[in-house]
């Protein structure tokens, strides 16, 4: 009995081990030289290699989607939900990038269509904006369906509700942070795929990782800056790890991966 229990353990170990996480660019590629939610920053992510780019998208003042995390504009010192579309665009950015409507974002992805895109709908200034910067961004994402593969986060339920009511075959990650966060069994029972929190987070609740395990939730940990932080998601079996650096994160986990082999 003994040698069984053992036998067990050790192969669950193997499994957990042999599970290596998967690498979200945050924001395209961060801090790789060109500006974050660029179609610069989606190159140097699709370039190193990630599994999936996360990226931010808000509403402007006449209503057109925009690729943006914001909320305010550097250089420009405005909100970008009070900015109109026009004056969005002509925004120049640091290292001379602008922002990239939702179909250049896409037609971009394209190119990399084995690379998941990870659309976050951020907080607008009211709950009418935020329905429809939800509508409006899966109606655009609907005209690309088959050439790239979307997937939705927020840190609002009102969103990720709203985004499970229109398309029931969705994936959406519920975002959060702090010590407070629901557990996976929340996140299965509103229907949402996965949950996305920081480190303090699963710290504070390590239970929420191999219950999200047994129900079949998806987990991710963000930021993942650095190779101890990716150590504790590999050794406690975390699904996706979301860097400001994949550059450097892809090649890290690609070689923990080829040494436990």
């Amino acid at each position: 009995m003994k040698k069984a229990s053992l036998f067990l353990l050790a192969m669950a170990v193997c499994a957990i081990m042999a599970a290596q996480p998967k690498v979200v660019g945050h924001r395209g590629c961060r801090y790789a030289g060109p500006f974050e939610n660029t179609l610069a920053s989606l190159k140097v992510a699709q370039a190193a290699g990630v599994d999936a780019v996360e990226f931010d998208v808000h509403l402007t003042a006449d209503d057109e989607v925009i690729v943006f995390h914001g909320p305010q504009v550097p250089g420009v010192g405005k909100d970008i939900r009070k900015m109109s579309f026009a004056e969005a665009r002509k925004a120049v950015l640091p290292g001379g990038h602008r922002m990239p409507t939702l179909p250049e974002w896409f037609r971009q992805a394209n190119k990399h269509p084995e690379i998941t895109l990870i659309m976050e709908i951020k907080a607008q200034l009211s709950d009418e904006k935020l329905d429809l910067l939800v509508d409006m961004a899966m109606q655009q994402a609907a005209k690309y369906k088959g050439k790239v593969k979307v997937e939705y986060t927020s840190f609002s339920t009102r969103a990720c509700d709203r985004i499970r009511a229109k398309d029931a075959l969705a994936k959406v990650i519920y975002l959060d942070s702090g010590v407070g966060v629901p557990d996976a069994a929340w996140a299965k029972e509103r229907g949402y795929s996965g949950i996305s929190y920081n480190l303090d987070a699963f710290l504070n609740r390590p239970e929420i990782v191999a219950q999200a395990r047994q129900l079949g939730i998806e987990t991710t940990l963000w930021l993942v800056n650095d190779c101890e932080v990716a150590d504790w998601a590999i050794r406690h079996g975390i699904n996706f790890i979301s860097s400001d650096f994949p550059e450097k994160l892809v090649p890290y986990i690609d070689a923990v991966k080829a040494y436990r082999q």
